[in-house]
């Protein structure tokens, strides 16, 4: 066996658990533990207000199972652990503010290292046809539907403040993280601003937003939601641009 070959064998020794032809076992237990041992802390450090919500133990338990299953297979750590958040799903299906939270751990890391987009003001936002305008957004926007107030959990451990006990959410709400400037940002968002998100998202135009809102509220309310929402959006940095 030449020295690719058993580097190759080794690791995936590491990968399967398994032991190497004339490789003393303790030795490799001491390479698995520290192969094991270093995935659960790059897990901790991309996830770290969901394992201080969890705790340590908790935590801990819970990413072994997930390195168990799951071999990197990006060059960098900084790639490891995006599926933990479906993970964590099913292994909570009961307290959704979990997996909640990872979900926002996890983009707002990726929004700090995501790329740079230049972003327009709100003296930029005029178009002869609202009614036929898309909305461009910043590539490092992530979006999602919200079943718990985990925005509320994160922004509470983040401040270093006893986080509020977790419960349900209206229906339809969500949230949202992007980068502005150099700051990675997140925000809850009502079910109508949900919705507008949502579609604007996929390609809807301005007035398809309106006409969306119009099956609900009236002419007035309508207007004031989804001007709201633009002006929101354009103020804190989201859009890029506006396609007529």
């Amino acid at each position: 066996m030449n020295l690719r070959e058993r580097q190759r064998a080794f690791v995936s020794a590491l990968f399967s658990g398994t032991v190497p032809e004339d490789v003393d076992p303790r030795g490799m237990a001491v390479h698995a533990n520290n192969y094991r041992s270093q995935l659960v802390a790059c897990l901790r450090d991309s996830y770290e207000k969901t394992a201080l919500w969890l705790g340590d133990d908790v935590f801990d338990a819970v990413a072994s199972r997930y390195v168990e299953r799951h071999v990197p297979s990006s060059w960098t750590l900084d790639a490891y652990g995006e599926s933990f958040i479906p993970f964590l799903e099913r292994a909570y299906p009961a307290d959704d503010e979990v997996a909640e939270l990872a979900w926002l751990d996890w983009h707002l890391r990726r929004a700090f290292s995501g790329p740079d987009a230049e972003t327009i003001g709100v003296g930029d936002l005029a178009a002869d046809d609202w009614d036929r305008v898309e909305i461009d957004f910043v590539p490092t926007l992530r979006f999602r539907p919200m079943r718990s107030n985990a925005v509320a959990i994160w922004r509470a451990i983040a401040d270093g403040i006893p986080p509020p006990a977790p419960v349900a959410v209206e229906q339809g709400v969500g949230a949202r993280v992007w980068r502005n400037g150099l700051s990675p940002q997140f925000a809850s968002m009502t079910a109508d601003e949900s919705a507008c998100l949502d579609l604007a998202l996929t390609g809807a135009s301005f007035g398809e937003l309106c006409e969306y809102l119009g099956r609900t509220h009236d002419q007035e309310r309508t207007t004031r939601i989804a001007g709201g929402c633009l002006g929101a959006w354009t103020a804190e940095g989201m859009i890029r641009g506006l396609r007529r």
